[in-house]
C-alpha cells in the first residue's frame, strides 16, 4: 500500500518566464534542424558546425594563418574551407563512416550522432585529438569548447575545457569505407600534420564593451567584480546611465531600494543577479540577460526560481522560514506526516536506519541529494521512504512513500538501495562508519542523534514570550532568547548556502565535522605548496571544491579560485558549521512551550556568568571609547555603515581561564574578536577555539591560531554579515601573548613552526593605533587609539592581527551588542 505525499508548493520549484522563453527557442530550433534526417544522414550537425563556425565569424583576428607550415591563410580563407570541407563531408559520409574514422583514430566513437559528426569533421580537418592534459581521458566538442569527461579523481570527474585541444601529430588515419567515397581525395588532402591549417581561435574577451554598474552587497567585493570584469574586457561605471546592466542584491529593494535599483528600473536598464556575472566569465561569452534577470523576482510573488539560482539574500526569504524536513538522526522526514501519527525511525541491533547522502560533481553537472529512511508507526505498519533530487530544486524530485511487510525485508532492501547509491555495502558504514567514495556516488552526510537547532530552536512565534517567563535579568534574558532563537542560524547557514531544508548539517557527528577540517587542512597544504600551473592546477582547485561541497552540500556550489574563497566560504563555513553543531547540543528542543523557562535552564547548561555593565560605569566608557576610536566604517558598494552600542555585558566563561588567572600571566592586551551571531553560544560555553586551517590570508596567516585585533573595524567585519541584518556583536577578550613576541609584516609560509612554539604573533597591518592614546584597564593594555597609517605600508593587512595559540591564554570580557547604521543616507518619504 502506498500513502499520497502532501507536497509543499514554492514559488521558487520553477523556473522564470524569460527561462521558459529561451528553452522553448531552443527546443524550437532543435525540432526544425532535426526534420528530415536520416539514421545515416548527418544535416543535425551540419547546422550545429555551422553554429560554430558562425560565432568564429565574428572574430577578426589575423594570427592564425599556419606560419608554422608555410600555408599563409587569412582567417576568413580558413572559416570559408572548413565550411566547405563540412559541407562536402555531411553530404558523402554516413554516421557509421564517421564513427570507423573516429575509432580508427583512437577517439570516442560512442557518443550520440549528433556529437559524433562535428567531432569526426574537426578530426578530419585539424587533426586527431590527443588525450586530455589533466587526466588522460578523452576530450570531446560541447558547445563551444572542448571539454573532457574523463576520472580526476572519485570525488569528481575532470573539468578541463579548453578552445585549442591538443592534437596528435600523426598522420589522420581513413578506414576502408571511406577510401573509395566521393570526398575521399579531400580527405587525404588533410592527412599529413604538415598541411593542415590551425584552427581560428576567438579571441573576444565575453565582457568587452560592456558596461556593468554593481550595486549592494554582493557576495564577492566590488573591488574583486571589477578586476574580473575588466579582465573579462569590460567596464565598471559608477553610475546606471548607459550602462549594459545593473548587478544588485535582492537585499537592496527588500529594506527599501537604493538609487541604482530605482534609477535602472525606471529606465528600462536589466537587473541582473551576481551568477550573470560568474556564468558570463567562466562560459567565456555573454549570458542572456533576460535568464537572471531578478526586477520582478523583488516582488511579492515575482517570477519562481530555484534556490540555487537565487541571490543569496533573495533566499533568505524563502529559506529563513522553511521548515526543517528533517532534524537528526531519529527524525522523520516531515514531507511523510507520519511524524504526526507517532511514525518513528526504526531502530534495531543499534542502528538506526535514517541516511542522508549527496554529490557535488562540477564536471558531470551533478550537485544531488538523496534521503533514505525506515519508518514505524504505533499501529506497526512499517513504510520505506526514499527520496532523491538536485539540490535546491523542487523539480524532477524522485519521491517514494511504500509500505512493508517485514522488518528483515525492508532491512535487506535498505542495504541494497544504500549500495546503489554509495557503491559501499550498508553493514561496514551502519556499524563502524567505513566507506570509500566511488566516482558520481553519493556521500553519506554523517547525521547525528540529536535537534537540529532550526528545528529544536526558539520559532519566531516564541520570541518575546520567552523572555517574559526568564528568571534572568531582562536585559540578559533577551540576550540568551537570540541566542536560543532559530533565526541566527537560519541566516548564517543560508549566507553560506548551507541550508538545503532536506538536510540537518546543524547536527551531523564529530567524525564528519573532522572529515571537513581534514579535507580543509589537507588541500590548504596541496594547494599552498602546489608548483601545478593552469589546467592541472585548475582541476586540482575545482577537485577540492567538489570534496567541500558534497561534505557540506551548499545550493550554491562552484569552484574555489583563491585562498580568500577558501577563507570566507570553505574554513568559515566549517567554523560555522561546527559552532552551530555546539548549539544544536545545548539548546535541544525548546521550540514547544516556554511556560518551563528553558531560557534560564540553558543560560545554566553554558556554565557562564553574564551580566549587563551600566552606561555610566568605567568599564562601559572604556569599551565605548575603545569601539569610537578604533572603528572605521564598513563600505557596501557606495554606502558606509557606522556603528552604536546598544548594550555591554561583562562575561566570565567557566571553560577559558578566569581573570584572576590570567592577570598572572605576562604581556596581557584586551582585544577586539569578531563573530557572527551564531558562533556565539560555542564560544560562550567552550571559549575561543583555533583556527581549522592555515592560509596566507587574514584571519588564518597564522595557522592554527585565536586571532583577534586591536581595531574595532576588523572585528566588525565579521559581526556584519548583511545590510538586512544589521544588528550584531563584538567581542573583547584578554589575550596573553607570553614572554617571547614575534612581529611579522607578511603571512609566514608555513605555520608549523609558529604553532609549535606557541609564542605569541603580531601581525603589523597597513594601520595602527596612535599609541599615545593606548590605555590601561585593570593592569591589561588597550591599545585605544585614532587609527593612523603605519610604516608598514606593503603589508597584506589592513589592520594589527594578534595571534594566541594556546586557548588558556584568552579570556572573554566583554560581549559588545552593536547595530550597524547607514552613514548620510536619506530616503525619500514614500520609501522610508
Amino acid at each position: 500500500m502506498s500513502l499520497d505525499l502532501v507536497h509543499e508548493t514554492r514559488s521558487h520549484a520553477y523556473s522564470s518566464g524569460n527561462e521558459e522563453k529561451v528553452a522553448t527557442r531552443k527546443q524550437k530550433a532543435a525540432a526544425k534542424a532535426s526534420e528530415g534526417e536520416s539514421e545515416h544522414s548527418p544535416k543535425k550537425a551540419k547546422t550545429d558546425t555551422e553554429e560554430r563556425t558562425k560565432d568564429v565569424k565574428k572574430e577578426k583576428t589575423k594570427n592564425d594563418k599556419g606560419e608554422e607550415n608555410g600555408n599563409e591563410r587569412s582567417t576568413e580563407e580558413i572559416i570559408a574551407e572548413f565550411e566547405k570541407f563540412c559541407k562536402e563531408t555531411s553530404e558523402h559520409l554516413s554516421i557509421k563512416q564517421m564513427r570507423e574514422i573516429l575509432e580508427a583514430n583512437g577517439q570516442d566513437a560512442g557518443e550520440s550522432d549528433d556529437a559524433v559528426v562535428p567531432k569526426c569533421q574537426d578530426v578530419l580537418f585539424y587533426g586527431p585529438l590527443d588525450d586530455c592534459p589533466v587526466c588522460g581521458g578523452p576530450l570531446k566538442i560541447s558547445d563551444k569548447n572542448f571539454s573532457c569527461s574523463g576520472v580526476y579523481t572519485e570525488w569528481s570527474t575532470c573539468t578541463f575545457t579548453t578552445k585549442d585541444p591538443p592534437r596528435r601529430n600523426e598522420p589522420t588515419k581513413l578506414p576502408d569505407s571511406v577510401k573509395d567515397s566521393h570526398v575521399a581525395e579531400l580527405l587525404k588532402t588533410h592527412q599529413d600534420p604538415k598541411s593542415r591549417l590551425r584552427p581560428v581561435l576567438p579571441t573576444e574577451k565575453p565582457l568587452k564593451g560592456m558596461m556593468i554598474c554593481l550595486a549592494g552587497r554582493l557576495t564577492r567585493t566590488h573591488q574583486y567584480w571589477k578586476s574580473k570584469i575588466e579582465k573579462a574586457g569590460g567596464k565598471v561605471a559608477n553610475s546606471v546611465m548607459g550602462v549594459s546592466c545593473l548587478v544588485v542584491s535582492p537585499a537592496e529593494r527588500e529594506r527599501g531600494g537604493s538609487s541604482k535599483l530605482t534609477e535602472a528600473m525606471d529606465k528600462g536598464i536589466p537587473v541582473v543577479r551576481e551568477t550573470w556575472l560568474s556564468d558570463s566569465i567562466e562560459k567565456e561569452e555573454p549570458q542572456p540577460l533576460g535568464a537572471y534577470d531578478i526586477a520582478s523576482d523583488l516582488s511579492v510573488g515575482g517570477k519562481g526560481v530555484p534556490l540555487y539560482q537565487q541571490d543569496p539574500s533573495k533566499e533568505a526569504l524563502e529559506t529563513i522560514t522553511s521548515e526543517l524536513k528533517v532534524y537528526g538522526k531519529r527524525g522523520v522526514h516531515k514531507d511523510t506526516k507520519l511524524q504526526d501519527v507517532g511514525g518513528q525511525i526504526l531502530e534495531q541491533d543499534g542502528i538506526l536506519y535514517n541516511c542522508a547522502f549527496t554529490l557535488s560533481d562540477k564536471g558531470a553537472g551533478l550537485n544531488e541529494y538523496c534521503i533514505m529512511q525506515l519508518i514505524t508507526v504505533p499501529e506497526g505498519q512499517l513504510y520505506m521512504y526514499y527520496k532523491k533530487g538536485k539540490i535546491g530544486n523542487l523539480d524532477g524530485v524522485d519521491e517514494k512513500l511504500e509500505e512493508r511487510d517485514n522488518v528483515d525485508g525492508a532491512i535487506q532492501e535498505f542495504a541494497k538501495l544504500f549500495e546503489g547509491v554509495t557503491g559501499n555495502k550498508f553493514e561496514p558504514w551502519g556499524r563502524e562508519k567505513k566507506i570509500q567514495k566511488r566516482l558520481k556516488k553519493l556521500f553519506p552526510i554523517d547525521m547525528d542523534d540529536g535537534v537540529e537547532v532550526r528545528h529544536g530552536g526558539l520559532a519566531l512565534r516564541q520570541l518575546g514570550t520567552a523572555a517574559l517567563h526568564c528568571k534572568l535579568e531582562p536585559k540578559v534574558a533577551k540576550f540568551m532568547e537570540v541566542l536560543c532563537s532559530q533565526e541566527i542560524y537560519r541566516y548564517a547557514m543560508m549566507e553560506m548556502g548551507l541550508d538545503f531544508p532536506d538536510l540537518p548539517l546543524g547536527m551531523v557527528t564529530e567524525m564528519h565535522l573532522k572529515r571537513c577540517e581534514d579535507t580543509l587542512h589537507e588541500f590548504a597544504e596541496i594547494l599552498r605548496t602546489n608548483i601545478e600551473t593552469g589546467p592541472k592546477r585548475d582541476a586540482l582547485w575545482a577537485d577540492f571544491s567538489q570534496r567541500m561541497f558534497t561534505l557540506l552540500p551548499s545550493t550554491r556550489p562552484y569552484v574555489f579560485r583563491d585562498f580568500t574563497d577558501i577563507a570566507d566560504h570553505g574554513a568559515a563555513a566549517v567554523e560555522t558549521i561546527r559552532d552551530i553543531n555546539v548549539a544544536s547540543r545545548l539548546i535541544g528542543d525548546v521550540s514547544g512551550s516556554t511556560l518551563d523557562d528553558p531560557l534560564f535552564e540553558r543560560y545554566k547548561q553554558l556554565g557562564c556568568s553574564i551580566s549587563p555593565v551600566e552606561k555610566d560605569s568605567d568599564d562601559y566608557k572604556m569599551v565605548a571609547n575603545y569601539l569610537e576610536k578604533t572603528y572605521e566604517p564598513i563600505k557596501v558598494g557606495e554606502i558606509s555603515y557606522g556603528v552604536s552600542i546598544k548594550d555591554v555585558f561583562a562575561v566570565e566563561v567557566s571553560a577559558g581561564p578566569s581573570f584572576d588567572e590570567i592577570k598572572k600571566l605576562p604581556n596581557k592586551v584586551l582585544l577586539w574578536c569578531g563573530t557572527r551571531s551564531s558562533n556565539l553560544l560555542r564560544h560562550l560555553e567552550k571559549s575561543f577555539l583555533p583556527s581549522v586551517c592555515f592560509l596566507p590570508v587574514a584571519g588564518y596567516m597564522f595557522g592554527r591560531a585565536i586571532v583577534c585585533s586591536d581595531a574595532a573595524a576588523e572585528a566588525a567585519r565579521y559581526g556584519f554579515t548583511a545590510v538586512d541584518r544589521p544588528e550584531g556583536f563584538l567581542v573583547l577578550a584578554v589575550a596573553s601573548l607570553g614572554e617571547q613576541v614575534t612581529e611579522l609584516e607578511g603571512a609566514p609560509e608555513d605555520a608549523a613552526e609558529l604553532e609549535e612554539k606557541k609564542h605569541g604573533v603580531i601581525g603589523r597591518g597597513r594601520k595602527k593605533t596612535d599609541e599615545s592614546e593606548h590605555t590601561v584597564w585593570n593592569d591589561v593594555k588597550v591599545p585605544c587609539g585614532k587609527l593612523v597609517q603605519s610604516e608598514h605600508k606593503d603589508s597584506p593587512l589592513e589592520y594589527n592581527e594578534y595571534a594566541v595559540y594556546d586557548p588558556q591564554q584568552v579570556s572573554i570580557r566583554f560581549m559588545v551588542a552593536v547595530k550597524f547604521e547607514e552613514q548620510d543616507v536619506q530616503y525619500d518619504a514614500a520609501s522610508a
